[in-house]
């Protein structure tokens, strides 16, 4: 069986202010995530892990992120969406930084929030991890980036474990339906055990975002196992340019509004456009199959109570068979 001492120190390593959060946290804003705490388990030295907490709008107006914050520098979180219209949801998405520490770390996410009727609150994730010192990922995770589908992608990633000769990896656990995976034992001696791992995505993967984990199950019964994140944009024929729209700042009471220009290889036809509302607007060209449209967004300051920086995500369903919708992002900047 294999021992490995871990240093009190090291167990009571947890940031000051996680436990020191403001207690008086309205509870509404609790309620809005479907879990407040997440446990990544024991994790390599220089690991990417990241968990999403979906915050689903259950209230009757419009809700603004307006703030992500952690309680050490060992966190940080974002939200994928400035803006929650009621019965959306949206992801406030935790990463912990597993290069600067070893031993168990817990901290906090503040997720400042508003409704559109001015009532703030703020809610609380917590996250927490055990750091190996003896298990090293490079690189950290599998990223394939953005990919073409039916692209051929494949990436490879070493894990070693030092001073434990006896240590192995025994199998490799995951739900994904789009990924390939074999694991090889490439060295072992006196003081180390290596293996490389090679992950590919399968050819007929549909266009989206790809997030899976794979988890590599040790002999180990102090750390049974480790998760290694997988991650790709995956896009099919239809694209946008730019796939970022920024308008800018907002002077005046007429507002800003741009263009998006979506294409495809075959002709197509935009059902709808999701995202509208709060003194967004988004219109198409016109209703005929053609391979390029153009996407009018706009927005009204005085047909919303929004503020500060906005982010926009709009939705374009087409009827391309098989290809699934194309989020669009605009930004823009309301003086208050």
């Amino acid at each position: 069986m294999l021992r490995r001492t871990r240093p009190g120190w090291l167990l009571g390593i947890v940031c000051g202010l996680a436990i020191t959060g403001p207690a008086e946290a309205a509870r509404w804003a609790d309620a809005l995530f479907s879990e407040q705490a997440h446990d990544f388990g024991s994790v390599p030295r220089g690991a990417k892990v990241r968990h999403p907490f979906v915050m689903t709008n259950r209230l009757g107006e419009t809700i603004t992120v307006m703030n992500v914050r952690a309680s050490c520098g060992c966190t940080s979180g974002r939200a994928n969406a400035t803006t929650v219209a009621p019965g959306q949801s949206a992801t406030v998405e935790a990463e912990m930084d597993t290069r600067n520490f070893v031993g168990k770390k817990s901290t906090v996410l503040y997720v400042d929030v508003m409704t559109a009727s001015g009532k703030q609150a703020e809610a609380r994730l917590g996250v927490t991890s055990f750091i190996l010192s003896d298990v090293v990922l490079n690189p950290g995770g599998i990223d394939f980036g953005t990919v073409t589908k039916g692209q051929t992608a494949s990436q490879v990633l070493t894990i070693d474990r030092v001073d434990a000769p006896n240590w192995r990896i025994e199998r490799m656990v995951s739900s994904s339906r789009v990924l390939n995976a074999s694991l090889v034992e490439t060295a072992r001696n006196g003081q180390m055990g290596s293996y490389a791992m090679t992950v590919s995505l399968k050819p007929k993967i549909g266009a989206g975002i790809v997030r899976d984990e794979i988890r590599l199950m040790t002999n180990d019964p102090e750390s049974p196992s480790f998760p290694v994140l997988v991650t790709a944009v995956v896009r099919g024929s239809l694209s946008a340019s730019p796939s970022t729209l920024s308008l800018g700042n907002v002077t005046s009471a007429a507002g800003v509004q741009g263009r998006f220009v979506v294409r495809a290889a075959s002709p197509f036809a935009i059902g709808k456009v999701e995202g509208v509302g709060d003194g967004f607007t988004a219109n198409v060209d016109d209703a005929t199959k053609k391979t390029m449209h153009i996407v009018t967004v706009a927005y009204r300051p005085e047909e919303s109570s929004l503020r500060g920086d906005l982010r926009r995500v709009f939705r374009i369903v087409t009827d391309l068979p098989g290809e699934g919708p194309l989020d669009l992002t605009a930004t823009l900047h309301i003086e208050p």
